[in-house]
This record gives structure tokens, C-alpha cells and sequence, in this order.
């Protein structure tokens, strides 16, 4: 794992500053290479063949190709054993150099040839063409920005933000951001900085780019399941992403997900090191995570945190995620990779179990909703005014959070609308219509456009999940996170080959993860296959209950009324009610923007920013 950066034109100066912008992501080397019209920047946080050949920018035999890396290949063995058949000689045991000599061999098709998490950037000094590239599915990121004639890239928006891009707010992603508390698709916060999108690869040439998808998600299907299937082909990914010539160990929440992935690893990996987070309250899972740990004798370090003590890392979260990311599993991950990076340098992670597996609730509980929604919407509103709201002041978070998102679903006109309140997003389009100031935006997002028709609502919710939600919310959160503290985070389930064989499952093989807890229920404790799901997530409803933390909130939010981005009015009324249902999570959203906007248009130092 590392960074790259890099741009279209020789500047020493500036490689290196870029470069230097992100060397949180490797700290065990660096390396540059320039020429006239190129120059390309690496980070290295040694992984795999840890000797100098392992070092980048890494070239071919010839040096007219050149290529800086960030991620794993995972089949790297088989790839290097085909091109070894056809007489290419490789000087190291890294997965880098696959890239060169695929390159050499396949051209452009060499991306879709890549199994793992990838971005890079090849350049080939014949052709005078530059190749940036992303892994199918978006667990590495990679910005860029074009500017004339020119490209420049890197592997975060910080160390683009070196040279002399203005830091202009992009209004559209604003306002896609109070809906979906992050910035969908290729845009991102910063007018003119872009993402490359999962499965794509950019080629400049001649002062033009061209974009082209390499890959794309299969169609949903209703093909058959077969645990034994599944359980192959978790036992090959899991066993896949242990390749290492360095320490690792697992995230354990103690859910169904890193709890299968500690069962298989545990085979392998001898006095193998788990950890877990927890703030000893409600939303703790330490319990669950000792029980596995137990089981499968690993060296478990529970990791304990408060409210005060991990709300003090925010401003540097936001800064390590580059855009508002109003995700709150941001804070406890980014606590916990620092913790973990003192014992293990990589670790595995759950991510995308629910959307690979079905352990989402919206989708499985889908049916229900119908049968909701066949009753008259008169009876429907008398029973959440007269039943729903009274019960929820008998409960406190999170159970009372649910019950006012029923009642918030059953007073819903129709049944796309109320399935939709399901998600909890922050602002909905006609909220943020009287929000935000600039009226030359789109208040509907991607999820409304996916979630639109009540007869393609389980289509479109994985859709959503996997096209968006996964790549521009929860793994930019992962990488980010993890590479603030030089941590490698590896997703087994989040493998191309797993995610089509999933997308090809009828929707029972997905309901409440039916076919995964078939393959894992011999495997693991009874009580972590019986617990309900709880997301790895804070409390904020009763965090904002506390005057003290919603005090300092709140001074922050003030600021942001005054910056003309969002109408005064409306954020004030927010602030006024912080307890009103999902005023919460709006809070948080506004927030994080506003410390977005010290740190990255004030240019605040992180130091003078209090939370």
C-alpha cells in the first residue's frame, strides 16, 4: 500500500512537495521520476518483497516504461507465471512489476487482467502516453485534474491542492452531500478536482484525455446457491489477501462478517492478533468480539475509547479524508487503525459483507414494507399519531431512533417514499431546496433517480449500494483512514469474482444473509449468529443530548451560517432543535463541513480547531 502522485509536465520542486503532502500513506520509502512531459511520485509502505528492488517508480528492462503503484494484486502469481512463459524476465518478487509486463504484453487490457486493490499510473516514453488506472470495484482512490493541456493526479485531493488549483466549493456535490453524506460519482467537493471511477482507466496523450469502463458490476439474477460453493470461494479470497512479508492481523467487531473471516484466517496464521473498539456503552460489541476470539484462540486487544477522547481526533479525520465524509464509523476506525498499526502494519476487515451477502436492512425487509403500504394512508397517519410517537418517548437510543423512522415510514404518501426513509439520509431534495443558497443545482441525487420505481426498488437499492455507497462512502472511509496511520486494510469480501457470484444469486439465497449463514453457522458461536445486526457506527443522538459536545457543535455550525454556502435561516432552525428526529445526523453533516471549510478553504491549522 502507498501513494502515488504525479502530473503531465518536469517539476522537481513540486513532485516532491506533492509527494511529501502524502507520506502518511508510506513511510518506508519514496521515489521520483521526471523527464520532459512527465513527472511521477511514490510513497512505499512495504508490503511484499521489502528489498530495494521492491522500490518505485519501477521500470521495465529497457526503462521506456515506468510505473508508480498503490495497492495489491492479488493474482499477481499466476499473472507473472503467464508472462514468464512468454519470455518476460522480472527483476523482483513484487506485484508491481506484473503491471509493467502486462502492460508490455496485453496494452490497455492489462487492467481488466488485475485481480485486487489497485490504482497506478504507467507511463510509456514511446508512445508518450499516460495510463491512470482503478481497481473494479474502488477500494483504492485516485483524484485528478485537468487543466488546459494538462493533467495532474494523486492518490488524495491534499496533495493536488500543492500546486495552484483553486479551492472553489463544486455547489452540485454540496448539495449531493447533505443528501448522502458523501460526494457521489466523479465529482468531488472541489470545483474541477475529479474522481476516477471504479473499473475505469484514463488515458492522456497529446495534451486529450479519454475515459473508458473496464469493468462493470453484472446485472442482478436468480441463479442458484450452493454453501460449499461460497465456502471454496470465501476459504480462496481470505487465504488470497494473506500475502505478506509483514505482520497482520483482523478486525473484529465480533458481527458475522469479521468473525467468518477470523474462523479462516485462524487456520493459517498462528497466535494470529485481533482487534476491536468499544465505548462501553449500548453500541458496544467488545462481548461479541471476546466470545470469537476465545474460540478461535487468537491474541485479542481490546481497544476502550470515550466520547471526549475520540471526538478530539475529528479535525484531523476530516483532513486525512480530503471531502466531507459524514460517515461516523469514520472516528472510531481511524482510532482504531492507529492502535492496530502499533502491533501489525496489515489487517482484514468485513467490509462489504452486507453487500455482498444481504445483510442490509432496507432490502430484506422490503415485502414488509408493501404490506405496509396496502393500507390506506388515513389509517396510516392516525396510527403513527396516535400509537407510534407516545411509544417512542418510552425508549432511548438507538431503539427510539427506529421508532420514529417507522412512524416517519408509515406517514409516507406512497410506498416509494417511505421505503427511501429507511436509509436515514440527512437532507431530502425538498429540504435542501430551501437550504441551499445557489439555485443552479440538482436537489435529487443518484438514489433518487436508482430508487424511483416501487417495482425495481430491490434493483436499484443494491445498485446504490454497490455503484456508490460502497466506493465513495465506506472505502474511501476505510483507505483514508487506515493510510493515515500507514495501515493496509484488505476487504476479502469485497473480490470480483465473490461480487458477481453474489449479484447472480436469486434474492432469497441474500434475504437476511440466508446462503452466508448456511456456509458459517457450523463455524461460529451461537450467539453471534443469533445477535441482531448492529452497525459499526457512534451514538449520535445521545451524544447531541450531552450540552457540552452540543455546545461546540454548534458554535462551528454558526460559522457555517455565515459563509453563504446554506441559508442562515434554515441552519439555524436545525440548531434550535437538535433533538428533533434526524436533526442528529444533520448536525453531524453540517459539521463536518464546516471543519472541512476551516481546514481546507481557511486553511486553519488542524492544532486550532477545538470540537
Amino acid at each position: 500500500m502507498c501513494g502515488i502522485t504525479g502530473f503531465s509536465w518536469e517539476d522537481k520542486e513540486l513532485l516532491r512537495n506533492m509527494t511529501q503532502e502524502i507520506a502518511h500513506r508510506g513511510p518506508d520509502d519514496f521515489g521520483y521520476y521526471t523527464d520532459k512531459g512527465i513527472s511521477l511520485g511514490h510513497r512505499r509502505l512495504s508490503i511484499l518483497d521489502l528489498s530495494r528492488r521492491g522500490h518505485q517508480p519501477m521500470f521495465n528492462e529497457n526503462k521506456d516504461i515506468v510505473v508508480v503503484f498503490n495497492g495489491e494484486i492479488y493474482n499477481f502469481p499466476s499473472l507473472k507465471e503467464d508472462l514468464q512463459k512468454k519470455r518476460h524476465k522480472f527483476a523482483s518478487t513484487s506485484d508491481t512489476e506484473v503491471i509493467i509486463h502486462g502492460y508490455e504484453e496485453y496494452g490497455l487490457d492489462i487492467c481488466s487482467k488485475l485481480k485486487g486493490m489497485f490504482a497506478f499510473a504507467l507511463w510509456d516514453t514511446k508512445k508518450k502516453l499516460l495510463l491512470l488506472a482503478r481497481d473494479q470495484i474502488g477500494e483504492k482512490p485516485l483524484y485528478y485534474s485537468i487543466m488546459g493541456k494538462t493533467i495532474i493526479f494523486a492518490s488524495e485531493i491534499k496533495a493536488l491542492l500543492t500546486h495552484d488549483i483553486a479551492r472553489s466549493v463544486n455547489m452540485q456535490a454540496l448539495s449531493d452531500y447533505l443528501g448522502l453524506r458523501f460526494s457521489p460519482g466523479e465529482q468531488t467537493i472541489f470545483e474541477g478536482i475529479n474522481k476516477l471511477r471504479p473499473g475505469n482507466y484514463l488515458v492522456w496523450k497529446s495534451g486529450n484525455a479519454s475515459i473508458k469502463r473496464y469493468y462493470s458490476l453484472p446485472s442482478q439474477s436468480n441463479g442458484k446457491g450452493d454453501a460449499n460453493q461460497l465456502r471454496d470461494m470465501m476459504e480462496q479470497v481470505i487465504n488470497e489477501r494473506l500475502m505478506s512479508d509483514v505482520p497482520l492481523g483482523v478486525f473484529l467487531s465480533g458481527g458475522l462478517d469479521s468473525s467468518a473471516i477470523v474462523s479462516y484466517v485462524s487456520r493459517n496464521v498462528k497466535d494470529l492478533n485481533t482487534f476491536s473498539i468499544g465505548f462501553g456503552d449500548k453500541t458496544d460489541e467488545t462481548h461479541y468480539a471476546k466470545l470469537v476470539s476465545d474460540k478461535f484462540q487468537t491474541k485479542h486487544h481490546e481497544i476502550m475509547s470515550s466520547q471526549d477522547e475520540i471526538l478530539k481526533n475529528l479535525p484531523q479525520v476530516v483532513w486525512h479524508l480530503d471531502e466531507p465524509l459524514a460517515d461516523p464509523a469514520s472516528l472510531p476506525l481511524y482510532v482504531l487503525s492507529r492502535e492496530v498499526r502499533r502491533k501489525v502494519k496489515v489487517a482484514l476487515s468485513g467490509e462489504g459483507g452486507d453487500e455482498v451477502f444481504g445483510g442490509y436492512i432496507p432490502p430484506n425487509v422490503l415485502d414488509k414494507v408493501r404490506k405496509v403500504f396496502s393500507i390506506p394512508h388515513p389509517i396510516r397517519s392516525v396510527v403513527a399519531k396516535t400509537v407510534v410517537k407516545p411509544a417512542s418517548s418510552l425508549f432511548s437510543y438507538p431503539h427510539k431512533q427506529m421508532i420514529l423512522m417507522a412512524g416517519d415510514i408509515i406517514r409516507s404518501r406512497n410506498m416509494v417514499e417511505g421505503y427511501k426513509k429507511l436509509f436515514y439520509l440527512p437532507f431530502e431534495p425538498k429540504e435542501k431546496k430551501d437550504t441551499i443558497c445557489s439555485k443552479n443545482v440538482r436537489y435529487e441525487t443518484v438514489f433518487d433517480d436508482l430508487l424511483k420505481d416501487k417495482n425495481s426498488l430491490y434493483n436499484g437499492t443494491y445498485q446504490y449500494y454497490l455503484n456508490h455507497w460502497l466506493p465513495e462512502d465506506l472505502l474511501m472511509k476505510t483507505d483514508k483512514t487506515g493510510m493515515a496511520h500507514a495501515l493496509e486494510i484488505r476487504a476479502p469480501f469485497l473480490d470480483k469474482n465473490l461480487i458477481d457470484f453474489s449479484l447472480r444469486l436469486d434474492r432469497r439465497y441474500k434475504h437476511d444473509r440466508a446462503l452466508f449463514r448456511q456456509t458459517v453457522k457450523e463455524i461460529l458461536p451461537k450467539e453471534v449468529l443469533r445477535r441482531k445486526k448492529q452497525g459499526f457506527t457512534l451514538p449520535l443522538s445521545r451524544w447531541f443530548a450531552r450540552k457540552d459536545f452540543l455546545s461546540r457543535s454548534l458554535s462551528h455550525i454558526e460559522d457555517l451560517g455565515n459563509r453563504k454556502l446554506l441559508a442562515k435561516s434554515e441552519i439555524k432552525k436545525i440548531a434550535d432543535n437538535p433533538q428533533h428526529f434526524r436533526n442528529d445526523h444533520k448536525i453531524w453533516v453540517l459539521l463536518q463541513l464546516e471543519l472541512w471549510c476551516k481546514i481546507y478553504l481557511d486553511k486553519k491549522k488542524l492544532n486550532s480547531i477545538g470540537i
